[in-house]
């Protein structure tokens, strides 16, 4: 049995793909697009290839260059008209121009579409930006509370930068916002307590980009009242105690006071009778004559 190879139609859509686009070297790039189709039959698979020829992502991953090969793949989805591809690992010569094409396998015919507007030139970066912060107020106080954002712009939406602060957070919230087709804004917000120590103190936030390189932005906070700030802690842990002292004293004084007008209150002893008293003067009489008498022998 002979096998013939399908024979192939072409049909042209129209596509639409960045003419340029910018991509961080190291990090990955997501390079949008999307196509109208209006057959009922959905695309049978999804074909990237350099302009200049070879395959850059094909679902047959033995078609793609050793370049290319386990670093690119399509996120969207086909049938939605969506076409994005990620190339992982941006190499500074991985420009391009790429292009996109479909295929559509039917009753033994393979329809190749290609599509108008579907190549895209990526323009390296070596570095990425800084991070951009929120305003915050030159002068904080200790112990007071404060909010701050910092954000980065980047076309990897697959894998989003991370931030880390110098500051331990009470709370730390991350959103995604689409700047323009493509690039993405990621944003860090975070809650934190000034902590103690008057003078000025650096407030750093650095975003970690998909593939290790990293930006820092710094702001410098002058930090104030660290004193009173203390003193209005150390205040609520000084009340219990000094009551509890208040009621112990109270309690002290009160036994005082309650004994002594007890005794205060007792009848007074009467004096002993006329008789009682003689008995006592004869027998003081008695002992004092047997002292003399013991003397004089």
């Amino acid at each position: 049995m002979v096998l013939f190879p399908l024979p192939t139609a072409f049909r042209v859509l129209a596509a639409d793909v960045p003419v340029r686009f910018n991509a961080l070297t190291r990090s990955c790039v997501v390079i949008p697009c999307s196509f109208q189709d209006d057959e009922d039959q959905p695309l049978t698979r999804g074909i990237w290839h350099k302009k200049s020829g070879g395959m850059v992502y094909h679902n047959a991953r033995s078609k793609v260059l050793d370049h290319f090969k386990d670093r690119t793949k399509i996120l969207g989805n086909l049938n939605e008209g969506d076409c994005s591809l990620e190339i992982d690992d941006i190499k500074p010569f991985d420009n391009g121009p790429f292009c996109f094409y479909g295929e559509k396998e039917q009753r033994n015919i393979a329809n190749k579409y290609r599509f108008n507007n579907s190549c895209v030139f990526i323009v390296m970066k070596a570095s990425p930006e800084k991070p951009v912060m929120s305003s915050v107020p030159a002068q904080v106080d200790a112990g007071s509370t404060v909010n701050v954002s910092c954000s980065v712009s980047h076309s990897c939406s697959s894998h989003p930068p991370e931030f880390s602060w110098t500051v331990p957070s009470i709370n730390n919230e991350v959103s995604d916002t689409a700047i323009s087709r493509g690039v993405w804004k990621t944003t860090s917000t975070i809650t934190f307590v000034v902590a103690g120590g008057d003078g000025p103190r650096n407030l750093n936030c650095t975003a970690t980009f998909w593939g290790g390189k990293t930006q820092t932005r710094t702001f410098t906070l002058i930090v104030e009242g660290t004193m009173k700030n203390q003193m209005q802690k150390s205040v609520p842990a000084v009340i219990p105690v000094v009551i509890l002292v208040l009621i112990l004293v109270a309690v002290v004084l009160g036994i005082f006071f309650y004994r002594k007008r007890k005794h205060g209150d007792d009848p007074v002893r009467p004096p002993p009778r006329p008789e009682k008293r003689q008995e006592f003067y004869l027998q003081d009489l008695l002992e004092n004559k047997q002292i003399l008498t013991f003397h004089f022998c």
